[in-house]
């Protein structure tokens, strides 16, 4: 009787939002029964399972599984106070108040970074919604908070899904830009470690010596020189590297302290093949004694990393 009864509410709910609802309704080869079928003229059909009797998890997603394959959505009600499959597919828990039913859970909206239970609301309220899409059945994946037992599956507005699937977004967004820093980082590491080998090993050459003292007389190096040495507030001394002609630099000249750690580049420009990666992943500045200069620089770097990026692709 119970059961029965709860059957002929749901089906009330269903054409008091507009739905034609028929009670006890097979598929046309028998493969699924509803116990009511909400129904428009346009074809939607939305099974409403009243379900009072044990049934484990299996075998209610598989029902709702092969409805689902015959265009046929299900939500399953139930007013048991213990619902072991709560949430486990589209479900509400209902309760009787002033000889009426309320859908009581699992209902939430996402407030930024968690999910929250909605209040109470009428079963034909509910019901409204779902079928119109108001709620939409989610499983969420930010936290539920203030509730009696987190689920699988709850009711939501859609606003809420897309709010969480940006907050996702964002987050996942976030933690790549932190990755991708970190290994920026590793490499910034790893290419100054090169530079510093590279300058040590040309430090043992006397001829190396002799090409950056030609070098350090070149138009616009003093500049260079002094603004490197004003970022360190002229507490270290600044001068031109003995790696000088390194293909790393792109035929710029490397500026380094008296330790031999590389500082910056002085007017590199590639003169063939793509931009050496070790400018970009040094990350140390390139100085350039005009403008037009760097522009040019700035030009042939795009065109060659367009056209590495093309043959990449």
């Amino acid at each position: 009787m119970a059961h029965h009864l709860l059957k002929l509410e749901l089906a009330q709910a269903a054409r008091g939002a507009g739905w034609l609802a028929e009670l006890e309704v097979s598929g046309p080869d028998g493969r699924w029964r509803a116990d009511v079928l909400a129904s428009t003229a346009s074809g939607r059909r939305f099974a409403l399972e009243a379900q009072l009797a044990s049934i484990t998890i299996d075998e209610i997603r598989a029902r709702t599984e092969r409805m689902s394959t015959y265009g046929v959505r299900a939500c399953w009600f139930s007013d048991r106070s213990r619902i072991p499959w709560l949430g486990a597919v589209p479900s509400v828990r209902l309760a009787r108040q002033d000889d009426g039913l309320i859908a009581v859970e699992p209902m939430a909206r996402f407030v930024g970074t968690h999910w929250t239970p909605e209040p109470s609301i009428p079963l034909a309220q509910f019901m409204s919604r779902i079928l119109t899409w108001r709620l939409a059945s989610h499983a969420p994946r930010r936290p539920q908070r203030h509730v009696a037992r987190p689920v699988t599956r709850l009711w939501a507005h859609p606003k809420c899904v897309v709010a969480e699937a940006k907050k996702l977004r964002d987050e996942e967004k976030r933690l790549r830009m932190v990755q991708e820093e970190q290994e920026r980082a590793e490499w910034r590491g790893y290419a100054r470690q090169e530079a510093a080998l590279a300058e040590r090993t040309a430090r043992t050459d006397p001829d190396r010596g002799a090409l950056a003292r030609h070098s350090a007389r070149l138009p616009g190096i003093d500049q260079a020189i002094a603004q490197v040495a004003a970022r360190y507030l002229g507490r270290i001394r600044v001068t031109v590297g003995w790696s000088v002609g390194d293909s790393r630099y792109a035929s710029g000249v490397p500026l380094v302290n008296e330790r031999g750690a590389l500082l910056a580049i002085f007017d590199p420009l590639p003169q063939a093949g793509p931009c050496p990666a070790f400018l970009t992943d040094v990350d140390l500045p390139l100085l350039f004694p005009t403008k037009e200069r760097r522009e040019r620089f700035e030009q042939y770097r795009a065109v060659r990393e367009r056209t590495r990026a093309k043959y990449e692709g």
